[in-house]
């Protein structure tokens, strides 16, 4: 990773700070970002996102699947998915 790429990450994160789990929307569509802790330490899975369902479980949009782990924290990537776009991606999750 280069300065301008640290740089450009660390001003990304001043902007959209993670957030507690408890204040995440459901059922609302809106994109996230998740933070995920494991035995090494905290990590974010990059070029993935995510929703939460009006019943509370965290989906993966490309490629479908259902997020099974408990994410940490979260922050918004302010873009929102249409209702049918987020049942097509529970439908193949479900199918797999």
């Amino acid at each position: 990773m280069t300065i301008k790429e640290r740089q450009e990450r660390e001003a990304h994160d001043r902007e959209n700070p993670w957030r507690p789990m408890d204040t995440a929307p459901r059922g609302t569509g809106l994109i996230c970002d998740l933070l995920f802790d494991d035995m090494v330490g905290h990590f974010a899975t990059e070029a993935l996102q995510y929703f939460l369902d009006v019943d509370g479980r965290w989906y993966q949009i490309e490629p479908p699947r259902r997020i099974y782990e408990q994410p940490m924290n979260w922050r918004p990537s302010y873009v929102r998915m249409r209702p049918e776009r987020r049942r097509i991606v529970k439908q193949r999750s479900n199918a797999l």
